[in-house]
């Protein structure tokens, strides 16, 4: 048998069998898939038309397979029928890691699924896919590394070594089997997900740590309201409340009006336009307690905003100033919020 008719035959077996040959052709894939392991009979090969072309038997065929074609092909038990060593892809997007390696460092003009793979395939072998990853947004976008699978397992450890020899000239490459990529992929995604679960953890305890204080702070808050309140010193018995003023009058005419009666006023608080009413501050409870029963004994109107005698009437109405010197809680809560 000639040397030259060996190698064709055996050109043409992995051929048939090849990934870019079963991506079109249904006839030899359904052939394949007809073995649950995908042995095809030398019987069916030799009937195929390229065979058919050559004339080839099927002992010639599987003669030429266990010469040239083991390293891709295996052949059955019984020798009757051959199957692929690389399995069948369901999907033809789909990568083989057995088959693959991984490259980062390529640079112009390798930036191609094409230039890649005619790189690989003149200095490695032939190469099935290059895979090139999608970014974020769905999108292939080329950042220096991909994916290659190649027709021949065999290939991948001589890629390595390969580029490990640095005989690629003017590109600096890192490469890997897809293998050992997936391993650290799998150590990078563990301790991804455990630095994950530590950071919440600490932010767990932060969280809890914050509470705790703002807990210890409103309680130390709560305390010190409770001590303030119950020791907030003040003089008693000199405020008193004036009601049924003129709701327009300012706190100066307030303080002249309530002079009428002998006794000066120590304090106005700030008084809004359109409130009849104010808390007035005396020096002594005295003067507060005289203030009072000088306008109970005097029922007195304002008729006006400016005025700062009012005017006498002979009993109490709805109308008339009604004073009252604050005690207990009213007074304190007057004290404690005073920013005078």
């Amino acid at each position: 048998m000639a040397e030259e008719r060996l190698h064709k035959i055996a050109k043409i077996l992995e051929a048939y069998f090849s990934d870019a040959n079963l991506m079109w052709d249904k006839l030899m894939l359904s052939k394949i898939k007809a073995d649950a392991e995908g042995f095809v009979p030398f019987e069916t090969l030799c009937k195929l038309q390229k065979f058919k072309a050559l004339g080839a038997k099927p002992e010639e065929i599987r003669e030429c397979a266990r010469i040239h074609s083991l390293s891709r092909l295996k052949l059955s038990v019984d020798d009757k029928s051959i199957a692929r060593i690389k399995p069948i892809k369901s999907n033809k997007d789909d990568i083989l890691d057995e088959w693959s390696i991984y490259v980062e460092g390529l640079t112009k003009p390798y930036q191609t699924e094409g230039s890649i793979a005619k790189l690989f395939t003149t200095h490695i072998g032939n190469v099935t896919r290059v895979h090139i990853p999608e970014n974020r947004f769905g999108k292939k976008q080329f950042m220096g590394f991909c994916f290659i699978e190649f027709d021949d397992q065999e290939d991948v450890p001589k890629a390595a070594q390969l580029i490990s020899d640095q005989q690629l000239p003017n590109l600096k490459l890192r490469v890997m089997s897809k293998i050992e990529w997936n391993k650290y992929k799998d150590e990078y995604l563990k301790r991804f997900e455990e630095r994950k679960k530590r950071i919440r953890e600490l932010w767990q305890e932060h969280e809890n740590k914050q509470r705790q204080e703002e807990a210890v702070e409103e309680n130390e808050r709560k305390r010190s309201k409770v001590e303030k309140e119950n020791t907030v010193e003040y003089q008693k018995g000199v405020i008193v409340f004036v009601d049924n003023l003129h709701p327009g009058c300012s706190k100066t005419t307030v303080a002249q009006l309530l002079k009428t009666s002998g006794v000066s006023v120590a304090y106005v608080t700030p008084k809004k336009r359109g409130l009849p009413s104010v808390h007035v501050r005396l020096n002594h409870s005295e003067d507060a307690q005289k203030l009072q029963a000088y306008f109970e004994e005097h029922p007195t109107i304002q008729e006006t905003e400016k005025d700062i005698v009012g005017k006498s009437t002979d009993k109490h109405g709805t109308d008339t100033l009604k004073l009252r010197i604050l005690q207990g809680t009213e007074e304190r809560l007057y004290w404690e919020n005073d920013t005078r």
